[in-house]
C-alpha cells in the first residue's frame, strides 16, 4: 500500500523469484474500513478520509490477485480475513484514530464538533471497527 507502482513491484518480484517459487502477500483494503458510531454520517466521513487521503494505494488488498496475475504469477490462494477491533486503544495503536481524526478535520472531512463527538463516543462506549485484510499466495512460472 506504500509503494508508488505496485504493478512494477510485482513484476520485479516475479522476475527474481525462482521458478515455481511461492510469493505471499498481505495487504488491507482501507476502502472496507467500518467503525461503529451512532451517527453513520460521521463514521463514513472518517472512513472516506482514510480511504481517500491516508494511504497511497487504499484498495491494494482487493487489487493484489489481479496485479499478481498480470505480473505472471498463478494464484494459489486468496483469503479475505476481517481485522476486528473491539478495544479503542488497540485500534488507536494500529489505525491512529486520534491523529487521523485531527487530520480529517484539517482536510475538511469532519467538523471540529463532529470530531469531538466521534472521539468521545469511541473512547467511552462500546467500540467496534473492522476492515478486510487480503492475503494472496501466488506461484511463479515453471
Amino acid at each position: 500500500m506504500h509503494v508508488a507502482h505496485p504493478a512494477a513491484v510485482l513484476a520485479e518480484l516475479h522476475r527474481v523469484l525462482r521458478p515455481s517459487g511461492l510469493l505471499a502477500l498481505a495487504e488491507p483494503d482501507w476502502d472496507t474500513l467500518a467503525i461503529d458510531h451512532p451517527d453513520l454520517k460521521i463514521s463514513r466521513a472518517f472512513t472516506r478520509y482514510i480511504a481517500e487521503r491516508v494511504n497511497r494505494n487504499p484498495a491494494i488488498g482487493r487489487q493484489l490477485p489481479r496485479l499478481a496475475n498480470h505480473a505472471g504469477f498463478t494464484l494459489r490462494t486468496v483469503l479475505n480475513a476481517a481485522a476486528v477491533f473491539t478495544d479503542f486503544e488497540t485500534a488507536e495503536a494500529i489505525l491512529g484514530l486520534r491523529r487521523n481524526t485531527e487530520r480529517a478535520v484539517a482536510a475538511g472531512y469532519l467538523t471540529a464538533q463532529d470530531a469531538q463527538t466521534w472521539l468521545e463516543h469511541l473512547t467511552t462506549d462500546t467500540f467496534f471497527a473492522t476492515t478486510s485484510f487480503i492475503t494472496v499466495v501466488a506461484q511463479s512460472g515453471t
